[in-house]
């Protein structure tokens, strides 16, 4: 039987799951965010506080221009205080000799994480701007996973990727690493997902996602491209550094800068349902799971769709979601490019959504 690379990444995700029974479930540990440690040395979530803006810049680059916040020159900023410098560096934008000149600041990154600057006047302070460096991890993952969708969900203008562009296809992908860290602090047992427990607890938030995205059993790998006879292997690498990418991939690059900036800092909704899991469908196994989405056969997915209870004991009955703005696949505009598997209870249907 051949084995389709849709089902592979599906495979990849089922090995671990196989031996659970049952799950222990735990209230809810927030996961996204810059981590402080607090007075007995434990890492905790991000300070939140109100903030006057937001800025998003990558480890591995931003795009020129993207790196700038530019304050009203109405609020009289004279200059800036950097409450995190050992998170990123603040300096006047290029062309200024100060903060006050230039109405603006540059930031340069030095780690991943969530931090803060807080803008001064002459009469006093300002609420602080929060700066959000994402877990590069998930920039590549998303690169070598989705990097045509991102480009072609992109909002461009002047031929570069607009802060406000939105790619739903990266959401969900992300959401799904989101959701499966979400899982592993619930039941504290990073082996749900084969990642590994000293690399997960290593340097918690950032760490979550690394061992996550990274997680492998012996030659199965969670994500595809993370292994390295993968097709997308080698975009996976690259996208450790935007300047590593050929040109033709710098908007997927810029557009999953701020998918994971979003789904990281927690800007950004889950648009599946809390799914754990994803996978490509060929035309056949997606005209298997139309079929059930208007039929609901049995209550059971029907045999052949590219995933059943069987492969998640430990978290069926299990669902299939449809989402009808991810975006089709490039060889067939028939078919979904992904599909995703979140747990349902016994009154869902196994099949939701439309397309």
């Amino acid at each position: 039987m051949t084995i389709t690379k849709g089902v592979k990444r599906l495979l990849c995700a089922l090995s671990v799951l196989m031996s659970f029974n049952a799950c222990n479930w735990k209230d809810f540990i927030p996961i996204y965010g810059w981590i402080p440690h607090d007075s007995n040395n434990e890492r905790v979530t991000h300070r939140e506080q109100v903030v006057s803006g937001k800025i998003l810049v990558g480890l591995g680059g931003t795009r020129s221009g993207a790196d700038d916040y530019i304050f009203s020159e109405s609020l009289g900023v004279t200059d800036v205080r950097n409450d995190d410098e050992d998170l990123f560096q603040v300096s006047p934008r290029e062309g200024f000799a100060t903060i006050a000149a230039g109405h603006g600041m540059k930031i340069t990154p030095l780690h991943e994480g969530i931090g803060y600057v807080t803008p001064l006047t002459a009469s006093g302070s300002l609420p602080a701007v929060e700066v959000t460096i994402p877990p590069q991890k998930l920039i590549q993952i998303l690169i070598g996973e989705a990097r045509g969708e991102l480009a072609r969900e992109a909002t461009l203008e002047n031929d570069q990727v607009k802060s406000s562009s939105v790619s739903v296809t990266g959401n969900a992908l992300a959401s799904v690493i989101h959701n499966r860290i979400s899982l592993i602090n619930e039941t504290s047992n990073p082996n749900l997902f084969v990642a590994d427990p000293t690399v997960y607890s290593s340097n918690p938030a950032i760490s979550y996602y690394e061992a996550v995205i990274e997680a492998t059993n012996g030659s199965v790998y969670q994500f595809s491209p993370v292994q390295p006879t993968d097709p997308s292997h080698d975009e996976y690498l690259e996208a450790a550094t935007r300047s590593g990418l050929p040109n033709d991939l710098l908007n997927s690059y810029d557009q999953a800068l701020l998918t994971s900036g979003g789904i990281f800092n927690g800007s950004t909704e889950d648009p599946t349902l809390e799914s754990f899991a994803f996978y490509s469908p060929t035309a056949e196994q997606f005209s298997l799971l139309i079929t059930a989405l208007h039929e609901n056969v049995g209550g059971q997915l029907p045999e052949g769709c590219g995933t059943s209870d069987g492969n998640f004991p430990a978290l069926a009955p299990i669902q299939v979601v449809i989402l009808p703005e991810v975006a089709s696949s490039p060889t067939n505009h028939d078919v979904p490019s992904f599909v995703f598997v979140r747990s349902r209870n016994s009154t869902e249907s196994v099949v939701a959504g439309q397309w």
